[in-house]
């Protein structure tokens, strides 16, 4: 299923007052200081530009192969692009040659990374202090006089949290540390990232994640004050990720409506499975806060139907399983689709929820197979019916015995509280 309306424009007086106003003091401070010692800079370092766009790439784990061509392809990708565009990224790899740094990309075939910032020591990326810092780093040398983007880069398991020993539970942008390029590792709680988002004091026109399973509506609406669109899939991705080289153009789109989209057609055009190879969706966040209340409204008869239907979920979309005592246990279903075969009886109490999904996801694209090791696709069949784009966690008895007690983590989240599920029992 393709939902798609116009957007609405986002350009505000202030927000690019308080733009220029950013750049004007870092311009100010450089010039009445002959060195500052921390970023050892100059003002004609500062490089300012209409968007600004971060890839945060966290390589520091087993998919750090996949980095290097990653980083040909934007390199590629800036080549393409017209005009004053501001493209940093950050990388940390598993090099022991190599400290995590911060680069511009440029259009010089001889020399297309101008690192701006080089890290004395290697840190973890996925701790939400080291990711704040990078951003202010990137800011300072390539402020935007209108807007940003920022595109997350890694592993991911959406809200599904992860244990560590940084601060809790985290879901974002494993990091095993020393160079260490295997599958352990320590992450970033969502909750976190949107602490450490704020910290740092962007506003973000999209947020594009090249990682698993992150377009859920609990992480949309945790990060929905940091960011105008979240686009990504619900599912896992494979190794190779974005297509870089074809995408970069798609970040610096300015119409809003184009952006979104062409991000999602480009990204899938690189593949030729049948029915495409990802789901993947826009989400518009000012729209979140009316789909929890539409949510919420409905969700006493879909907690219902989870407790009385036999077996409620069977054929119902799901995009994550998790292994414990030798068996899968399904999580991540699709939201349209669970709460649609909930509300089946109801028509009117449908139509008014679809309103509000739809004005939230306005696109998405629909996939019928994709790259996933914990999916079992002989379990459902892809339809108009079942499909939205973007996954829910619905809290059920069954997950009691499972190794993460998905029940109790959900509560991590301000979704959960927006739309009730404390008063449901849950």
């Amino acid at each position: 299923m393709i939902f798609c309306q116009m957007f609405v424009p986002l350009y505000h007086k202030t927000d690019r007052m308080k733009h220029l106003l950013i750049i004007f003091s870092f311009l100010l401070a450089f010039t009445s200081c002959s060195k500052d010692d921390d970023m050892k800079t100059s003002p004609n370092r500062i490089t300012p530009a209409p968007r600004t766009v971060i890839v945060y790439m966290s390589g520091e784990n087993d998919i750090s192969s996949y980095l290097s061509a990653d980083l040909q392809e934007l390199i590629a990708g800036r080549r393409q692009l017209v005009g004053d565009a501001n493209l940093v990224v950050f990388v940390d790899k598993a090099s022991t040659a190599e400290k995590p740094f911060i680069a511009k990309i440029t259009t010089d075939t001889q020399h297309p990374l101008d690192t701006l910032y080089k890290y004395s020591d290697d840190f973890y990326a996925s701790d939400p202090d080291a990711m704040r810092d990078v951003i202010e780093r990137a800011v300072t040398f390539c402020p935007a006089t209108r807007d940003y983007g920022l595109i997350l880069w890694g592993h991911a398991s959406g809200w599904v949290v992860e244990k560590d020993s940084i601060a809790s539970k985290r879901a974002y942008g494993r990091d095993t540390g020393n160079n260490y390029a295997g599958k352990s590792g320590k992450w970033m709680n969502i909750p976190s990232m949107r602490r450490a988002l704020q910290m740092a004091g962007i506003h973000w026109k999209f947020i594009f994640c090249d990682c698993c399973n992150m377009q859920c509506v609990e992480v949309a609406y945790e990060l929905r004050h940091q960011t105008d669109y979240f686009i990504a899939s619900p599912a896992e991705i494979t190794g190779v990720g974005a297509p870089y080289d074809t995408m970069v153009k798609d970040f610096f789109i300015t119409d809003d409506k184009t952006m979104g989209i062409q991000m999602c057609v480009d990204y899938n055009a690189q593949f030729d499975y049948v029915g495409g190879h990802l789901p993947i969706s826009v989400v518009q966040s000012d729209k979140l806060e009316a789909l929890a209340k539409a949510t919420s409204l409905i969700l006493p008869d879909v907690d219902s139907y989870l407790k009385t239907a036999e077996n409620p979920t069977k054929g119902l979309i799901y995009y994550y399983a998790y292994n414990y005592n030798y068996e899968r246990e399904k999580t991540l279903y699709d939201m349209y689709g669970l709460i649609r075969a909930a509300l089946a009886g109801q028509p009117e109490k449908l139509e008014a929820w679809e309103t509000a999904f739809n004005e939230t996801v306005i696109y998405s694209e629909t996939s019928t197979r994709w790259h996933a090791q914990t999916i079992n696709f002989s379990d459902f069949s892809v339809t108009p019916d079942n499909y939205g784009g973007i996954s829910m966690f619905f809290p059920m008895a069954k997950y009691a015995n499972a190794s993460h007690d998905y029940n109790q983590d959900i509560r991590n989240f301000l979704w959960y509280y927006a739309v009730g599920w404390s008063a449901l029992g849950w």
